[in-house]
C-alpha cells in the first residue's frame, strides 16, 4: 500500500528542518562541510531523503541563502519603519548596531555575505545587486535624516556605502587574516560605529 502523500504544509517543514540542520552546519564549521551527506546525517536519515525536497546541494544552498535574506531584510524593516516616531540618527544608531552584532554573532554567515559569497551559490551579479540593495535602503533613511535636519547634506548613497564601509572593516579584516585578535576587531568595531555616527552628524 503506497504511503499517503504529504500536504504542503508538512513538505514546507521538512523543507525547513533540512535549511535548519545546513543552517547549524554551516554555523559550526564553515561553509565548506556543507554537504548533502552532512545534512542526512545531523538529521538521523538516508542520503537519497535530502533528494525528495530539493534536487541538489546547490538548490539547498540557494534557498537557505534566500531564507536567510529574508530573515536579515525583515530585521532591517522593523527597525527602519521606527523613523515614523523616533528620531533617525538613534535609528541609523541602532541599524549599524545590528550589522556589527550579525558580524560578530554570525562569523560564517557574515563570511559568505561580505568575504565568499560565491562559496555558497550566489553570483558575482546577485551579490553585487544584493550589496546595491543595501546601500540603497540605507541612503533612504540617511537622505531622511538630512531633510529633519539631524545629518549633515551629503550624496546619500556615497554616505551609506561610506558608513557601511566603516562598520564592516573590521570583520572584513578579520575574516581575511589581516587581523587575528578577536579581541582588537571588537575595539576597532566599537570605534568605527562612534566614528560613523560622528561623519553623519551635522557639523
Amino acid at each position: 500500500m503506497p504511503r499517503p502523500k504529504k500536504t504542503s504544509a508538512e513538505l514546507q517543514a521538512t523543507r525547513e528542518q533540512i535549511l535548519d540542520a545546513a543552517l547549524s552546519i554551516l554555523q559550526e564549521t564553515g561553509p565548506e562541510t556543507i554537504s548533502c551527506r552532512a545534512i542526512a546525517e545531523r538529521l538521523g536519515v538516508a542520503h537519497m531523503f535530502m533528494f525528495t525536497y530539493f534536487k541538489n546541494q546547490a538548490c539547498i544552498l540557494n534557498a537557505l541563502r534566500e531564507r536567510e535574506m529574508a530573515r536579515w531584510n525583515a530585521k532591517q524593516s522593523a527597525i527602519t519603519q521606527r523613523v515614523e516616531t523616533e528620531a533617525v540618527p538613534r535609528v541609523v544608531r541602532e541599524l549599524l548596531e545590528l550589522f556589527s552584532t550579525f558580524a560578530r554573532e554570525n562569523p560564517n554567515l557574515f563570511r559568505l555575505a561580505w568575504v565568499l559569497p560565491e562559496a555558497i551559490g550566489e553570483t558575482p551579479e546577485e551579490n553585487h545587486r544584493r550589496t546595491l540593495e543595501m546601500v540603497g535602503n540605507l541612503s533612504r533613511l540617511l537622505n531622511l535624516g538630512m531633510e529633519r535636519g539631524d545629518f549633515e547634506l551629503r550624496d546619500p548613497f556615497l554616505a551609506a556605502g561610506t558608513v557601511l564601509g566603516m562598520i564592516h572593516t573590521p570583520f572584513i579584516l578579520f575574516h581575511t587574516g589581516k587581523m587575528i585578535d578577536p579581541v582588537m576587531r571588537d575595539r576597532m568595531a566599537v570605534e568605527t560605529l562612534s566614528a560613523a555616527m560622528a561623519y553623519l552628524q551635522k557639523k
